[in-house]
């Protein structure tokens, strides 16, 4: 039997690592918010910018109604609000995060069809198998007044189903990294090129970090104490801005000094339009 005081103090240090993700969440725009107004405001709103601004901005929105979870109510149903109100948050931004990845892919894959089908009918049924696990997870929450009067709503019991929602989430991101590294692979020939090292190395470790939270969520949700299951929520929701949002950063910053410094032709648009490399002994290749 866990004591009060054991409860209390792993309530207290999930508090801290959703006050880290705020911190993250605030240092990295405040440090790329100059590249951001650069390279992405001003532009065309298309599809992809659209997605951008979701991933981008929806944990300025989750971040806050998180905390206000973990340090505010109490009682069950407005715990049960805010966790369903923070849940949707999350899930809006993940998806719009991984619907970047999944475009930044196709896009490498030089606008492949078929790829694009496969990829579109994983991320659906990825979307729709976590729709059923919400939906079974909601009659299991039960909150009760944490102990030793601290604040913030207590979820008793541990969901491990919740954890599935995760496994979907690293099936998606292992095949996009796949893919990847695939690609990196058929072009190392190409690799001595910075720009191309840049490409698809940005691609490889950002996907990697984001499948490295996503384990350790399943991790954390299925082995540790149930106080723990929320603990990196927020970070899950940061990191996934917060690196989808790099991607495109930093691939129109390439193209940018690309442009500057070589003497041949590139024509790229990081935000859904067609993209020309006119590199050295190398065909015009929409990416």
């Amino acid at each position: 039997m866990t004591s009060p005081p054991e409860i209390a103090l792993r309530l207290q240090t999930v508090k801290y690592f959703k006050m880290i993700g705020l911190a993250v969440l605030v240092f990295d725009y405040c440090i790329k918010l100059e590249a951001e107004v650069d390279l992405t405001w001003g532009r065309r709103w298309d599809f992809v910018r659209i997605l951008f601004a979701v991933a981008r901005y929806t944990p300025f929105i989750g971040v806050p109604v998180d905390l206000i979870y973990s340090l505010g109510p109490t009682s069950p149903r407005p715990c049960l609000s805010l966790y369903q109100v923070t849940s949707w948050l999350n899930v809006i931004g993940t998806v719009a995060a991984e619907s970047l990845l999944l475009v930044r892919t196709y896009t490498l894959w030089g606008r492949n069809r078929v790829l694009l089908v496969s990829l579109l009918l994983l991320a659906l049924g990825c979307i729709a198998g976590s729709a059923v696990v919400g939906a079974n997870a909601v009659s299991l929450f039960k909150y009760q007044d944490p102990p030793l009067a601290t604040s913030g709503c207590y979820q008793t019991q541990r969901i491990a189903i919740y954890a599935v929602n995760y496994a979907l989430l690293v099936l998606f991101e292992t095949v996009i990294l796949c893919l990847n590294v695939f690609q990196a692979w058929c072009h190392r020939g190409q690799l001595g090129s910075r720009l191309i090292t840049r490409l698809y190395w940005d691609g490889i470790v950002y996907v990697l970090c984001i499948l490295a939270m996503s384990i350790a969520n399943i991790i954390v949700i299925s082995f540790l104490p149930s106080e723990y299951a929320e603990s990196l929520d927020t970070l899950q929701l940061v990191f996934h801005s917060i690196l989808s949002s790099r991607l495109l950063f930093n691939l129109r910053a390439i193209m940018q000094r690309r442009q500057e410094q070589a003497t041949s032709l590139m024509e790229m648009d990081v935000f859904g339009r067609n993209i020309s490399l006119h590199l050295v002994s190398q065909p015009v290749q929409s990416i």
